[in-house]
């Protein structure tokens, strides 16, 4: 095979995954449009969330602030393991609630975000020592 014939695989390798996920994805955006508050609240969160995930990854960027300083100090681990704990703890209650899926699956992809942020916080705070 050429490799002009391997780009051309490649694309519509590329344009059947395309098609995949949007036919996967058209009952949910169904729903989407037809529960209009459920898609201004989570246009409402995504923005909140890409906000906050671009001011973390632009803060190497600016000079150092207060706050960095605070948390990457040499009490900022301890702050951190204190903050991990308690999630550890929040997890475990949601986990011993014994709700199904749909119940507890908002809760838990927050606690998701939250526990990845303070895991990168704890890193943080160590390797800035």
């Amino acid at each position: 095979m050429t490799v002009e014939r391997l780009a051309r695989l490649g694309i519509l390798i590329a344009l059947l995954t395309l098609g995949l996920v949007v036919v996967s994805l058209f009952a949910g955006l169904q729903q989407l449009v037809n529960n209009p508050i459920a898609a201004i609240i989570s246009i409402i969160l995504g923005t909140i969330m890409v906000w906050l995930m671009a001011k973390v990854a632009l803060t190497a960027e600016r000079r150092n602030t207060s706050w960095t300083r605070s948390i990457t100090g040499p009490n900022g681990k301890w702050l951190f393991l204190i903050l991990i704990v308690l999630w550890m703890a929040g997890m475990t209650l949601l986990a011993t609630l014994g709700l199904g899926a749909l119940q507890v699956g908002a809760i838990a992809l927050i606690m998701l975000f939250v526990g990845f942020f303070l895991f990168m916080g704890f890193i943080w705070a160590v390797i800035g020592e």
